[in-house]
């Protein structure tokens, strides 16, 4: 189970944080979130996962451009299929965690392609 959270600003620290409580986010990694999260910094992003219950919590914060997001979102992404790998025993160099990869990616699109053109960024609320 994977919540995920696109361009977010620190207004949506205390939703996140409970989602990471919710999880069963460790102390110290939940400070370091909250820490992250509440600078409202651009182009950034976590991802923590709790691999006994097998849930994840991804977050990209708000981006400058469309190449600023896709970094954020690869970055992220790249944690998340590591996180995942890991609890299955896939190789990091193997084809499945690359599939795996892929298949997050195709899933978290919808989600995301309004974040992927400048054009569409600037008329952000018309998708809303």
């Amino acid at each position: 189970e994977v919540y995920c959270y696109f361009a977010t600003t620190r207004y949506a620290v205390d939703e996140i944080m409970e989602r990471l409580h919710y999880i069963g986010c460790d102390a110290h990694s939940a400070r370091e979130a909250y820490e992250n999260l509440s600078l409202g910094e651009l182009n950034t992003g976590l991802c923590y996962s709790n691999y006994r219950r097998r849930q994840s919590v991804m977050v990209i914060a708000l981006s400058s451009s469309p190449a600023e997001f896709i970094n954020s979102m690869h970055h992220e992404l790249t944690h998340l299929q590591s996180h995942i790998g890991k609890v299955f025993g896939l190789s990091a160099t193997g084809e499945d965690v690359a599939y795996l990869s892929g298949e997050i990616a195709r899933e978290l699109y919808p989600k995301i392609k309004h974040l992927l053109c400048e054009c569409c960024r600037k008329n952000k609320n018309r998708y809303e």
